[in-house]
């Protein structure tokens, strides 16, 4: 692109810009009122990121190389390209569906798809109502208000204050991870997060979003055995976890693996991703992740179909377009006992290559979480309702709020968490000896399409498409059979475990 056009492109949508409708948006914060600028473009509302950060803190710098702007608030870093709806936070990039805006010197960012990041910069919570043209940022409304570690001489003592009882998960993943998914929880971020003690612990994070809190520690020590209560003097989440010189009695007793309703591994259910209108990434040379998923899907099903002691169910064979709440109904309706959902990766960064095994938890990393962004804005894309539908209430947020945390509005199945971080591992391993491509490894996210399968299930991202070598090599038959050939040793491993496990089981109890 010359520099001429360039110039021209930007002067464009400038002009554009400031010929959108002005107004005065009302900021209530605590103790006061305040009042920042916003444009009106086609419907949708933009706030001036300037003028709020004058409300909130932070400050902006601007980039006259590349014609960005980056907002660096108290810990964390938003970078801005103007006329693009894409933002890089930290490390890793998100879509706010709609482009931002240069006016009179001033950035202006989508209000309803921008607030939920803005817990990153404030210690409120943060409300964006569209219909009162208001922004509120409330420390009111916290019912998750704090949380407590008492070290003790048989392990440690966890606290977690409400100001109201709220029911809540507890589980642990891989890697000595304590998570609590708080139902209608709003977290005081700035408090618990104040908690981070580095003698206890690794980390400490918290994630807000509608209609749930969520918790994650990672301690320094394996958690063996462990318990949990809700109490109500004060209301509060006790979570007691014994050093491995002290044993627990366990909360509930053994039960065999979450297998199955017969403890077999019969039914295996191929999920190729995207399809029909939703194309998901697209290769430098035009190569589409909906094509490359479908291939390795067919070439999975029809090595598994071959051994006889399997059923596979496709939740497509063909280019067509599969809703999410259909691929869940396929899945639970064939009695899945294992789901397999294939994709290709993308990045903005050409560079990056590798195949991820995911499972359904609780993002660790900013790069898992923007993996899920990508795969699940594509079903908030192309299936969501028109914002001002009835279906959709009116409401862009609803559609457009952070789509890998807002998974566990509904709780994240944990019932199969463990098995299916176990198949995760299988795969991983049969990937390092068959595939020759860079190994990322296993991670976990919320990924819709796991969600509300009633079965161990694992996201396979098969490679980036967005790398150029990587993009020829996803569309050889060569590569798909080795993918394929390398996941159905890892349900053939699977089978064999967990089946021995429940004959184990049944001896026992005989």
């Amino acid at each position: 692109m010359s520099r001429i056009f360039r110039l021209g492109v930007i002067t464009a949508i400038l002009l554009a810009a400031a010929a959108a409708a002005q107004e005065q948006i009302e900021v209530r914060v605590e103790g006061g009122t305040e009042s920042i600028r916003a444009i009106q473009r086609d419907g949708v509302t933009f706030l001036s990121l300037s003028e709020l950060a004058e409300v909130v803190g932070g400050s902006l710098d601007w980039e006259t190389v590349g014609h960005t702007v980056v907002y660096q608030g108290e810990r964390d870093r938003f970078r801005f390209l103007i006329g693009s709806p894409w933002m890089q936070l930290n490390d890793s990039a998100y879509n706010l569906v709609h482009a931002v805006e240069l006016v009179e010197g001033q950035l202006f960012v989508p209000a309803a798809t921008f607030t939920p990041y803005l817990d990153r910069i404030v210690p409120q919570q943060a409300t964006w109502a569209e219909e009162a043209r208001r922004l509120r940022l409330d420390t009111d409304v916290y019912n998750v208000t704090d949380i407590a570690f008492s070290p003790k001489a048989n392990g440690l003592l966890i606290e977690i204050f409400l100001s109201t009882a709220l029911s809540y998960e507890a589980f642990t993943t891989q890697g000595n991870y304590l998570n609590v998914s708080i139902r209608n929880g709003v977290l005081n971020r700035t408090q618990i997060l104040s908690r981070r003690d580095r003698r206890l612990m690794y980390d400490l994070n918290a994630y807000q979003v509608t209609g749930a809190a969520q918790i994650s520690i990672r301690l320094m020590d394996e958690i063996k055995e462990w318990h949990h209560r809700l109490l109500q003097n004060p209301p509060r989440i006790q979570i007691s976890i014994a050093d491995q010189n002290f044993v627990l009695a366990p909360a509930e007793p053994d039960t065999p693996p979450a297998v199955g309703p017969d403890n077999r591994i019969d039914v295996i259910v191929i999920d190729a991703g995207h399809g029909g209108k939703q194309y998901g990434a697209i290769g430098p040379t035009g190569a589409r992740e909906k094509d490359v998923a479908l291939d390795i899907a067919r070439n999975l099903a029809r090595l598994i179909r071959k051994d006889k002691q399997f059923k596979v169910i496709m939740t497509r064979d063909r280019d067509t377009t599969v809703t999410l709440e259909e691929r869940a109904k396929i899945a639970n309706d064939a009695g899945c006992d294992l789901f397999i959902s294939i994709h290709a990766n993308s990045s903005t960064k050409r560079h990056v290559a590798g195949w991820n095994v995911f499972f359904l938890a609780p993002a660790r990393n900013d790069s898992a979480r923007a993996v899920a962004q990508f795969e699940n804005s594509a079903f908030l894309r192309d299936q969501a309702p028109p914002p001002d539908s009835e279906e959709a209430g009116g409401s862009e947020e609803a559609l457009f709020g952070d789509p890998v945390l807002s998974i566990l509005n509904e709780m994240i199945m944990t019932e199969f968490q463990s098995e299916s971080h176990d198949f995760a591992m299988m795969c991983d391993r049969e990937f390092r000896r068959a595939l020759k491509t860079t190994a990322r490894g296993v991670d976990q996210a919320g990924f819709f399409v796991l969600n509300r399968v009633y079965a161990p299930s694992v996201l396979i991202e098969t490679g980036f498409i967005s790398n150029r070598n990587e993009e020829r090599l996803l569309r050889t038959p060569e590569y798909q059979e080795a993918v394929a050939k390398a996941l159905y040793d890892a349900v053939k491993r699977f089978k064999a475990k967990y089946e021995r496990f429940a004959e184990e089981g049944e001896r026992s109890a005989g």
